[in-house]
């Protein structure tokens, strides 16, 4: 409107210009008025421009056309794309298959997101060497590199092949070397491969850049201690084994496994005293019942043959915590086994009011029963079976119960995962658990260790 208005406005000016203009051309004289012949210029100019408009539309129509059809392909091609996306998030092969062919048919040009779709399709429906080449695909060209590394990685992951999973993932680390995802892919994979003293850099690489909390660190660093620990010992390198175990326990010195595995290594170089002190800085802030073997195999020679010297050997480390429940059981025990029956009640009753549960209310089952009195050992063992359950070493991923702690939970080969806790209350009253054998409740506090 404004520039009709404008177009009109200019016309009516130049129609009102006065004067006249005098045009001699050959034969001819022309004698018009000014006004009148700049409006019909005016007019020409108008007229030519609207026809070239309208040549440049007419001629732009089969572009138009192209252009309306791309758009429309365009579209068509990207809901191909999300529609298979949404397919393999779902794992529908059948789906995400045919959406990845529409994409690529729709997308003729596009090299990136519909080549990962139709390579997550082929890895979805198991054709390994079609997502394989599609992935190396993207590999090659330098914008979608990392996606395709990503891509062949999980591929050789599903196959078994670790170790071209692991060189993948360090491929993909140098090119985002602060990615924090990347970062812990590589640690995992380096840590599936057992190759120790690679984890332990990429430890302390993913607490630089903060992909890992410090517990988390803290914690995976103490396992991978003692898994080394444990694979010098293997090897007959007790000097090494001692010296990781060492780095583990200073870590972490309330860690039992850390603690155990100290502690058996000093004894058995004769470093009796060392091996004491290492299980009493434990028990000051976590007695456990794992301890106690040990600790009964460190008993100097003439208290292991005298009963009240015995019994002065485990109260040495109920002083260390008297408020624990586990110091008054080992006592209990030890009173038990030596025929101090006026002891052993004392420190059955004082656990009790410390921390009942199944394994103590067992232990008042077998002080009946050795006191000739049958009715009252019943009582307890309905107690135990109605008690908290007792806790043990059980993988927090699968619910897998395991004798004793390892740094790798097998079959799977999670990586410090085992915890000591109350299985149901772990895994949930709808997990079944699995135990690796049958646990001995009432363990004889003399056991070869």
């Amino acid at each position: 409107m404004i520039k009709t208005s404008a177009l009109i406005a200019a016309g009516a000016w130049l129609a009102t210009r006065p004067g006249f203009v005098d045009i001699s051309f050959g034969p001819y004289d022309i004698h018009a008025r000014t006004g009148p012949l700049l409006l019909g210029g005016y007019l020409v100019l108008l007229i030519f421009l609207l026809v070239y408009r309208a040549y440049i539309a007419l001629s732009d129509i089969p572009k138009a056309w192209r252009r309306y059809h791309e758009r429309k392909r365009h579209h068509k091609g990207m809901q191909a794309l999300s529609l298979g996306l949404s397919a393999v998030a779902a794992g529908d092969a059948k789906i995400a298959s045919y959406q990845a062919y529409r994409a690529r048919q729709l997308l003729r040009e596009d090299k990136g997101i519909s080549v990962f779709l139709e390579a997550q399709a082929a890895r979805l429906r198991g054709d390994g060497d079609a997502a394989r080449t599609g992935f190396q695909q993207l590999v090659d060209h330098r914008d979608t590199a990392f996606l395709g590394l990503r891509g062949l990685m999980l591929t050789a992951m599903e196959e078994g092949n670790l170790e071209k999973a692991l060189q993948l993932a360090r491929d993909a680390w140098r090119m985002h070397p602060r990615q924090p995802w990347v970062l812990l892919l590589v640690y995992n994979l380096t840590i599936r491969a057992r190759q120790w003293d690679e984890a332990e850099k990429i430890l302390r690489q993913a607490q630089r850049i903060k992909a890992l909390d410090f517990d988390k660190v803290q914690s995976d660093q103490v396992a991978l201690y003692l898994q080394q620990s444990d694979d010098a010992h293997y090897r007959g390198e007790q000097q090494n084994a001692v010296r990781y175990a060492k780095k583990a326990q200073t870590l972490n010195p309330a860690f039992v496994p850390a603690a155990l595995r100290l502690a058996r290594l000093y004894r058995d170089e004769g470093h009796r005293r060392a091996a004491v002190k290492v299980i009493e800085a434990c028990w000051r802030t976590n007695p456990h019942p794992e301890l106690v073997p040990v600790w009964d195999s460190l008993a100097p020679e003439h208290k292991a043959k005298d009963m009240s010297a015995r019994l002065r050997w485990y109260e040495r480390l109920l002083a260390l915590k008297p408020d624990s429940a586990e110091s008054q059981i080992a006592a209990a025990r030890v009173a038990m086994e030596d025929g101090l029956w006026g002891e052993a009640r004392q420190y059955l009753a004082m656990a009790e009011k410390l921390q009942p549960n199944a394994r103590l209310y067992r232990l008042w089952a077998k002080f009946a029963e050795r006191q000739q009195q049958p009715e009252e050992s019943r009582h307890w063992l309905e107690k135990a079976s109605d008690a908290k359950p007792d806790k043990v070493w059980v993988c927090r991923e699968t619910g897998r119960i395991y004798e004793h702690w390892t740094a790798v939970a097998e079959p799977h080969g999670a990586f410090n995962t085992i915890v000591w806790e109350d299985p149901q209350a772990l895994a949930g009253a709808s997990r079944p658990l699995l135990t690796e054998s049958t646990l001995l409740l009432d363990a004889p506090v003399r056991v070869s260790v």
